[in-house]
Order: C-alpha cells, then structure tokens, then sequence
C-alpha cells in the first residue's frame, strides 16, 4: 500500500471526492457514507472517520446531519492517485493547446 491509509478510508476518500465535497459549507451525508460501505469492508466506519480527520484528510460539518468534506485537495488527490483511482484535477482535466 502507497501509504498509511486503509481501503476503505482511501475509498471514502474517492466518495467524497466524486460528489465534489470539498467546501465546508457542502459535505456528504454521515449516514449514507456508513450505508454505502458497511457491507463491502470489515473495518470500523467510526475508526476510519477518525484516522482520516486526525491525518487531516476530511473535516465535520455539524448541522443537522452530521457531514464530511475534503480538507486538504492536493493530498487527497495524490492518495487517490497513488492507489489507482481515476481522478480529474481540480480545475478540469482539459488540455488546452496554443496555436
């Protein structure tokens, strides 16, 4: 493994990265993260949360729902890198060429 992140915590990495998470005022649902990979890992949901939010890859959103985002682009988008993932850019994926 490329670094010291587990599959699911990488893998919430990727969901919050496709839904574009990455503000504070935007997360994603706690209870739908949970939902999505309780059956595909065997690791503890509240445990991966926590090393992710103590390596300072996500930060909490408290309203009503409890809610996650994306703290720090550029490691999120080199771990997502590093293990595979099909990741744009920020900023979009676009080459422009100059003529």
């Amino acid at each position: 493994m490329p670094c010291e992140l587990t599959d699911m915590e990488v893998h919430i990495l990727y969901l919050l990265w496709r839904r574009k998470s990455f503000r504070s005022d935007a997360g994603y649902h706690n209870d739908m993260l949970e939902s999505i990979l309780r059956t595909k890992y065997g690791q503890d949901f509240d445990e991966a949360i926590t090393h992710l939010k103590n390596k300072a890859y996500i930060a909490t959103i408290r309203k009503k729902e409890l809610k996650y985002y994306i703290l720090d682009l550029g490691k999120a988008y080199s771990v997502l890198k590093s293990h595979g993932y099909n990741v744009t850019p920020l900023g979009g994926g676009r080459v422009h060429h100059l003529d």
